[in-house]
């Protein structure tokens, strides 16, 4: 068995990519360790082969293919065939720091079982030529993650799917991703959610989540994803993640399937985001908020069905 494990999957993202393997090439290996990068192919048509062929006597390279689509399920692909006892988790977009990948190390051989890491995330913009109060309301994925200069354990917050990492033991305690969540180009809508659930688990079987601020890494945020648009599709995946793991009320009193309160708070939301929008006042938060509580609303409406 190796090492460390570092799992990346990619789609459609070949200079992207190439970006990230060659940060990692810079990285500071700890003297004798052992360790992969195993690569899973999701099915692109780019020149993403070509990339990968070209690291592979700078780096431990693993390459797969996994023909079906969507995220999660790239990542279980990649766990069928890691072999370190810790496996990192990133993904085709960023640039991690040099001391990363020893920083998990190191805390893992300090916490070798009972605890799951992660790091900051830095955003990379693309272009700073967008409205930069959208931020205020923008998921983690766009404006970036940080929870402090000092490691410590962490209570209510979990870490973003581009930087943490398990102990193999914890993975093979909980099992896979869920395949029904995380991004998917054929699934016709956004979906996230799947290393938050994955970490939920580990959670419920005794594991706490160790905060590390120097595995810190850069990731690169698209102009497409600093869009109002982009940013109101995650709000609402938001929303149904939530409603997806956390609404179990089946008392409440509904129309056509979803409970009569929600009707209102999100009718609230949106008197808000209008009044706010004719007055020519800051507006994104309630329209935000409001986008949110239809996927939420979505999401009950799912989970109730389910229960009948």
């Amino acid at each position: 068995m190796v090492d460390v494990s570092i799992a990346i999957c990619t789609w459609n993202n070949a200079e992207r990519l190439r970006i990230t393997l060659d940060s990692l090439c810079k990285c500071a290996i700890p003297e004798g360790l052992q360790w992969e990068i195993v690569l899973v192919n999701n099915n692109s048509n780019d020149h993403t082969d070509c990339v990968v062929e070209s690291f592979k006597d700078r780096l431990p390279l693993i390459s797969l293919y996994e023909p079906k689509q969507g995220l999660s399920q790239a990542r279980n692909r990649a766990l069928s065939s890691t072999h370190g006892r810790l496996v990192i988790f990133t993904d085709d977009d960023v640039k991690p720091c040099l001391g990363w990948i020893e920083a998990y190390w190191r805390s893992y051989l300090e916490n070798p079982s009972g605890y799951y890491f992660g790091g900051p995330i830095r955003s990379e913009y693309e272009t700073q030529g967008f409205d930069h109060r959208l931020l205020d309301v923008a998921p983690l994925c766009v404006r970036g993650f940080d929870l402090g200069a000092l490691p410590k354990v962490v209570e209510g917050d979990y870490f973003l799917g581009a930087n943490w990492a398990c102990p193999t033991e914890g993975l093979l305690r909980v099992g896979e991703f869920d395949v029904s969540r995380g991004l998917n180009p054929e699934s016709g809508k956004v979906k996230t959610g799947e290393e938050t659930e994955l970490m939920i688990r580990l959670q419920e079987a005794g594991w706490r989540g160790f905060y590390l601020p120097d595995a810190h890494l850069q990731h690169f945020v698209p102009a497409k994803k600093c869009t109002l648009k982009h940013i109101a599709s995650r709000m609402e995946a938001y929303g149904y993640e939530l409603a997806s793991r956390d609404y179990d009320r089946k008392d409440a009193r509904l129309l056509f399937g979803i409970p009569r309160w929600m009707y209102r708070s999100a009718l609230t939301y949106y008197m808000r985001y209008i009044s706010k929008r004719m007055r020519c006042a800051p507006w994104y938060k309630e329209y935000t908020s409001f986008i949110q509580y239809i996927g939420f609303m979505k999401g009950v409406r799912q989970r109730l069905a389910q229960h009948e």
